[in-house]
Order: structure tokens, then sequence, then C-alpha cells
């Protein structure tokens, strides 16, 4: 996957994660509530975009 794509990737999914936890937090979906979700959500997200970045600046370095 390409480094822009798993950036808006990690983004959609800390936005729909931010959503989860401020407007539904209460609701429940499926067999899951809105807070734990939209929690896991963030985490997975920021994780992503940590992960790209991280791949992003080791493809400027060369190994000796």
């Amino acid at each position: 996957m390409s480094t822009a794509v798993q950036r808006a990737l990690g983004a959609a999914l800390v936005v729909a994660g931010l959503v989860l936890v401020a407007f539904f937090a209460d609701k429940e979906i499926v067999w899951f509530e809105g807070r734990p979700l939209g929690i896991v959500l963030i985490v997975i997200g920021v994780i992503d975009i940590g992960e790209s970045v991280w791949r992003g600046s080791s493809r400027g370095r060369r190994a000796d």
C-alpha cells in the first residue's frame, strides 16, 4: 500500500473513532458500544499513520 493511501486510511480511522467517541458513546452498534469501538479505531489509525511515517522516513536512508 502506498504511503499516501495508508496515511489517508489512518486519518479516516481516527476521524471515525473520534465521531464514535464524541457522538455515539452510549449507542450499541451490533454488539459493540460506541466509545470502546471508537477508541480501538483511533488506536489502529494512529498505529497506521505512525507506521507509514516510519516507513517513509526509513526509505530515505541508505544501509551502509
